[in-house]
């Protein structure tokens, strides 16, 4: 059966480069969404942090510039837009838990669209327990 998940951006970055912790089971997950097995709805904020911890882990603008229009591609990926409204309740997310801003937004999508939260990052596993 088909998943839906949003993912953080810590598993995607996994996936991508060899040296990372976890890559082997990061490649997993998201071979499962471009291979159509599973679907991916995150906020573009992860977009934007994948595309940036590429070009700062690898140094490689081609290599950035490369998995910026490939992740765009990806049919079964969905990036959502922040508007007022998702803007509002991802604060109210940051200040009933603590998260950081971009987490907040991460699980601000979760909840909405109904997803599987998918991360690596610990503080955001444990924080998420009590949302």
């Amino acid at each position: 059966m088909m998943k839906r998940l949003t993912i953080d951006s810590s598993v995607i970055i996994a996936s991508l480069l060899e040296n990372e912790p976890r890559h082997g089971e990061a490649l997993q997950i998201w071979g499962a969404v471009i291979a159509g097995e599973d679907v991916a709805i995150m906020p573009y904020s992860v977009f934007v942090e994948v595309v940036a911890a590429i070009r700062r882990r690898t140094g490689s603008r081609e290599l950035a510039t490369e998995v910026k229009e490939e992740l765009l591609k990806i049919e079964n990926v969905s990036f959502v837009i922040l508007d007022q409204r998702a803007a509002a309740d991802a604060a109210d997310i940051a200040i009933q838990n603590g998260f950081r801003g971009m987490d907040a937004l991460v699980m601000q999508t979760a909840k909405e669209y109904e997803t599987e939260l998918v991360t690596f990052d610990n503080e955001m596993i444990k924080k998420s327990r009590t949302e």
